[in-house]
C-alpha cells in the first residue's frame, strides 16, 4: 500500500477515534449539567439567559415626560429632560401586575 493511502487510512481511523471521544465527553458534560441544574433549582429561562438566547426584559419606566414623550426607568445617568427637576412630579403611578400562580384565584 502506499504511503498516501495508509495516512488516509489511519487519518480515517483517527476520525472515528476523535468523533467517539467527543461524543463520550459531551453525554459526560451533559450529565454534569443537568446535575447542577436540579441541586440549584436553575430554571430554564435563567439558563437561556446564561447561553444568550433570550436577553432580559426592559426594566418599565418609572418617568415620564408629557412634554416629548420620553421615559426613564430610573436605572443609569439621569436624562437631561429630568436634570434639575424633581422626580416625584415625573413618576409614572402605574398599578403593579398582580402575581399569578395556577390554582389561585
Amino acid at each position: 500500500m502506499s504511503e498516501l493511502k495508509q495516512l488516509r487510512a489511519d487519518l480515517g481511523r483517527l476520525n472515528e477515534l476523535l468523533a467517539d471521544a467527543r461524543a463520550r465527553e459531551i453525554t459526560a458534560a451533559l450529565a454534569r449539567f443537568k446535575e447542577d441544574v436540579a441541586l440549584l433549582g436553575i430554571t430554564e429561562q435563567e439558563v437561556r439567559r446564561a447561553l444568550g438566547y433570550d436577553r432580559p426584559a426592559a426594566l418599565p419606566a418609572k418617568y415620564y415626560d408629557p412634554a416629548s414623550g420620553k421615559k426613564w426607568s430610573g436605572k443609569g445617568a439621569r436624562p437631561k429632560w429630568l436634570v434639575g427637576k424633581r422626580l416625584e412630579d415625573y413618576a409614572i403611578d402605574a398599578p403593579q401586575p398582580r402575581r399569578w400562580w395556577p390554582g389561585e384565584e
